[in-house]
């Protein structure tokens, strides 16, 4: 079947543009703040119209356990619809690789699941980057990911 973004709920299309932005997990990066979780609840809360900390847990980087049980959910759906496959722990965000037998039973937030539905996820990447609430959030994400990404590769990051 093919999707498109207005056939997902507006958590599924956030998670799933989120995830194609390219960002550099937050470990490797030292900063929570690209957590992937994180990037989602913001950029979901801004979607909304709400306070960017709707989502947050005491305002800092973590997520409530409400919006994390949500999120799981949104994973959960996608997945089973082969629009997104999780990966094991422990690995940067792919390229678009994808190994059966490879799923987990949590939301790690410095875990990327993979886009299996390129189109789908750049398409949904491009209605957040549309959203005027969320677009000047989301290029600074993108901006400092850039940053990291060159500072990661100096460093011989994935060598």
């Amino acid at each position: 079947m093919v999707y498109n973004p207005e056939d997902l709920d507006q958590l599924e299309a956030a998670l799933l543009g989120v995830l194609s932005l390219g960002l550099p997990p937050s470990k490797a990066a030292g900063d929570d703040t690209f957590r992937v979780d994180h990037v989602t609840a913001v950029a979901h809360a801004l979607q909304l119209g709400a306070a960017r900390e709707e989502f947050l847990a005491g305002g800092g980087p973590a997520v409530t356990p409400e919006f994390r049980a949500r999120l799981r959910e949104a994973v959960v759906s996608l997945a089973a619809r082969e629009l997104l496959a999780e990966q094991s722990p422990g690995l940067p965000a792919p390229a678009g690789g994808y190994e059966e037998g490879l799923l987990i039973d949590m939301v790690d937030p410095d875990v990327h699941p993979v886009v299996l539905d390129q189109y789908l996820g750049r398409a949904c990447m491009e209605c957040l980057f549309r959203d005027e609430r969320v677009y000047p959030y989301l290029m600074e994400r993108y901006a400092s990911s850039g940053e990291v990404w060159r500072r990661l590769r100096a460093g011989g990051y994935a060598e």
